[in-house]
């Protein structure tokens, strides 16, 4: 695992563990099964819909997400997200391509203030994903792939959450996404096609989910 994977998990880390600390702060030690662990179960899963940028290029994200709630504040589930760029036209191939892909794995979420109608949630996704780089002359016609690579990922964000209704909440968020380095070449001339932390960076999304909150 690369530097950067390792300061994002650090930072995930550290962020959890300082709200644990606050939460607990002179209180007795509690676990989950016994009466003060776990008051409350529920459940969502949601759609998302957003905006990143990858090698340079517009990239339209879209993906989904479910969760276990426990106690309104912790959810625990998976989450994963794809995207793809628009085309680029590539002097070295003499055609059109875009970066396309996807990512996945688990989800830790905590929500501060659920049951206010505007609150903060703050997720976070490790897992892994892979990426190509494919021909495409028209709308959602896709040809050969040039290179594709696999790569981890760490995925931390903050949400700003609406409770629409009991149980819809909708949300708008930032996330930063950090990936292992990858390693895409041009098959003739061996040449790099994106840097290595191309898929680094920051992304905007849309999220609408649904459940018992």
């Amino acid at each position: 695992m690369n530097n950067k994977l390792f300061k994002a998990i650090l930072m995930v880390a550290v962020f959890f563990a300082a709200i644990n600390l606050q939460a607990q702060e002179d209180e007795p030690m509690r676990t989950l099964f016994n009466n003060g662990g776990i008051r409350s179960n529920g459940g969502y899963g949601g759609v998302h819909v957003g905006y990143t940028q990858i090698g340079g290029a517009d990239a339209l994200t879209i993906g989904g997400q479910g969760a276990w709630l426990i106690n309104h504040q912790f959810g625990i589930g998976l989450s994963g997200t794809g995207f793809m760029t628009e085309r680029i036209d590539d002097a070295t191939l003499g055609s059109r391509y875009i970066t396309t892909g996807g990512y996945g794995g688990l989800m830790l979420e905590f929500i501060a203030m659920p049951k206010s109608p505007i609150h903060l949630s703050f997720p976070v996704t490790i897992g892994a994903g892979g990426v190509s780089y494919v021909r495409s002359n028209r709308d959602f016609e896709f040809y050969e792939s040039e290179d594709s690579h696999a790569f981890f990922v760490v995925e931390p964000g903050v949400d700003v959450e609406f409770n629409l209704l009991p149980f819809v909440r909708f949300g708008v968020g930032v996330k930063y996404r950090v990936t292992s380095d990858m390693e895409m070449t041009y098959i003739d001339s061996g040449n790099r096609i994106l840097d290595r932390d191309a898929l680094t960076g920051f992304s905007t999304a849309l999220t609408l989910k649904f459940g018992k909150f």
